[in-house]
């Protein structure tokens, strides 16, 4: 499964050239990341109050439930791209200025979902 995983992660760096660093995750677990060993564990963390604190905004605004984020700053964005699921995964993701907002979106999500793939197909894993 982390195989699968990886390949996902390393196809999203090729490809989308906006991305500097990110972090791919399920609950408290890193599964793939760019960052140094020792920001990893802080990255998900900061997704994790960042979904929390969007998903608290999206129900008082009587929203679907928060999916995806972005925060621009003047140097770069942050972007997060999350399951909605208890136990889903969850993307976080560093872009230069000026990225292109949808692409890396785009990006985040094949990635996602290509991590997925060898969990569904994978016959050691049991429902």
């Amino acid at each position: 499964m982390k195989e699968q995983a990886e390949k996902a992660f390393k196809e999203m760096l090729d490809i989308s050239t906006d991305i500097d660093k990110a972090v791919l995750f399920r609950g408290d677990e890193v599964v793939v990341s760019n960052f140094p060993e020792s920001l990893q564990a802080t990255m998900v963390g900061k997704a994790k109050e960042l979904a929390s604190l969007g998903a608290e905004r999206a129900k008082d605004m009587g929203s679907s439930p928060l999916t995806q984020l972005v925060v621009e700053t003047g140097g770069g964005s942050v972007f997060l791209v999350r399951e909605v699921a208890e136990g889903g995964y969850g993307l976080l993701a560093t872009g230069k200025k000026d990225s292109r907002i949808g692409l890396v979106f785009y990006d985040m999500k094949t990635c996602i979902r290509d991590a997925q793939e060898e969990v569904a197909e994978d016959p050691e894993v049991v429902d």
